[in-house]
């Protein structure tokens, strides 16, 4: 099965909070939400990533990818 890479750079970890009326929703901002676009807390996984560094995520790991 193939699994699909994740390379997203952002500056904050975590959903992007949206405000509709009365409705809250967040976004996906990490990629690895089953529910996308909504947010799923996968995010969660992301939370030790270190800066400058890349990433490959699957359903169950996550790999180092040397630069």
């Amino acid at each position: 099965r193939f699994a699909m890479a994740r390379l997203v750079k952002h500056t904050e970890k975590g959903p992007y909070k949206l405000e509709v009326g009365e409705e809250t929703f967040y976004i996906c901002q990490c990629g690895l939400s089953k529910k996308l676009p909504f947010c799923d807390g996968s995010h969660k996984r992301t939370k030790d990533e270190e800066e400058g560094k890349l990433y490959i995520y699957d359903e169950n790991s996550r790999v180092e990818i040397d630069l």
